[in-house]
């Protein structure tokens, strides 16, 4: 499977990063090793602060412009509360946050950092898949090859008709743009007869370029923030997969050696494991704020779309009714295969440390120095888990206990969410 992970991170740096519409590429991009591998490398680009800042400028030009239409229509809706668009505005600002956030810590803040740590684990994954003993060649199975055409599929596709989608969206009015705009020109009306103007005297033009811009901007926007999106998402769950394919190959690495072990003081399974351990204690600073705002993120998409659909259908066309119900069950599919990878990653940690202490080995060392060097070292080993917490659902690590606790933290918000309203 994790070979299908890392076909499907090419198809996006193919397609979003080396054929991106505008012309230039993140703070990262993904490279292929001579093996059958991947690495993270930072991207050199002629004025690159600037470059990198514009994503987040994005993010947060959207969080303000999502926030000024909704303060702008609020007083002039009958019933604001069961307004599709401004429930529309409310989740997205939410959203553009949450991502504004992500983007902020890992592609400026913690970048070097980030790039490195994780460029060690694939290493270090990548090492014992050259032994066929530690890492047997594994044939991709039905399932994973109609899951690798379908994911395909819907990357081309949203890659496609995103600018459709974008002039669909705004010539049906949502997007923010607009009451932004009518509030500036109805405050200053200089400003419009200077477009005016500018258009040959010619208002349908004036509206037409304004049309145009708002399209544009709006098409931007939707290219940028699913690129950020899916190489944040699709990194995640890639570095999940590879940490477990890791502990898999220290456990098989753990019975190859386990005479050089016993006789002759081997530790190398244990200082790997230690460098894991290191790695995820570094990044912890980014990993707990990304948990906690990954969390309100998937359930506000989650519980504000399932509103949408369950109560506002009845004023909404039967396409966006169609389109949240998409959004929403596809966020909680993408939710359950993170905490899948996540959740499985702890207990595949707390396994392998069961299995350094198995009692083969433990008898077979007797009760020599050995011995007693091993289990001190093994004594400090710790299962690996990531550090998240939010609301009710207070938790320190992401174990499976942890993993069901988050759903139902979803759930319970879009029930209360439906009965609030």
């Amino acid at each position: 499977m994790l070979t299908t992970y890392v076909k499907l991170l090419l198809t996006l740096q193919n397609i979003y990063f080396d054929h991106f519409p505008l012309l230039y590429k993140l703070p990262f991009e993904f490279c292929r090793t001579k093996g059958n591998g991947i690495h993270v490398s930072k991207v050199k680009r002629s004025f690159d602060l600037a470059v990198s800042v514009f994503p987040a400028f994005l993010f947060a030009a959207a969080v303000f412009f999502f926030n000024v239409a909704m303060y702008l229509c609020f007083p002039l809706l009958r019933n604001p509360m069961g307004d599709v668009k401004m429930w529309s505005w409310g989740l997205l600002a939410i959203v553009c946050f949450c991502g504004l956030v992500f983007y902020t810590l890992w592609m400026l803040v913690y970048k070097s950092e980030a790039v490195f740590m994780f460029n060690e684990i694939f290493r270090h994954e990548e090492e014992p898949r050259k032994d066929p003993s530690l890492c047997p060649d594994m044939v991709s199975t039905t399932i994973e090859k109609v899951f690798l055409l379908g994911c395909n599929i819907l990357i081309w596709n949203i890659y496609l008709f995103t600018p459709i989608a974008a002039l669909v969206s705004t010539y049906l009015r949502m997007d923010p743009l607009l009451p932004f705009f009518n509030f500036v020109l109805t405050m200053i009306p200089q400003l419009k007869n200077l477009f005016i103007f500018f258009s040959f005297n010619s208002e349908t033009l004036f509206y037409l370029g304004m049309f145009t811009f708002r399209v544009g901007w709006v098409t931007i926007f939707i290219y940028e923030g699913f690129r950020v999106a899916a190489f944040l998402i699709g990194l995640t769950i890639l570095v999940g997969k590879v940490v477990i394919s890791l502990l898999s190959s220290l456990s098989r690495l753990t019975d190859k050696f386990q005479s050089a072990i016993t006789h002759r003081g081997f530790k190398a399974h244990l200082k790997l494991y230690k460098l894991i351990m290191i790695i995820f204690q570094s990044l912890e600073g980014p990993i707990k704020p990304t948990a906690i705002l990954a969390i309100v993120a998937g359930t506000v998409a989650v519980s504000g779309c399932s509103f949408v659909v369950v109560r506002l259908h009845g004023v909404n066309e039967v396409y966006f009714t169609g389109f949240c119900a998409v959004v929403a069950i596809s966020s909680v599919i993408l939710t359950k295969i993170i905490l899948d990878t996540l959740g499985n990653l702890s207990m595949a940690s707390v396994r392998l440390l069961l299995h350094f202490g198995k009692i083969e080995i433990l008898l077979e060392m007797g009760e020599g120095h050995w011995k007693k060097l091993y289990l001190k070292e093994l004594r400090y080993l710790k299962p690996i888990s990531i550090p998240v917490g939010l609301g009710t659902a207070r938790f320190s690590r992401m174990t499976q206990k942890v993993k069901t606790e988050i759903l139902m933290y979803m759930f319970e918000a879009s029930v209360n969410l439906l009965i609030a309203f």
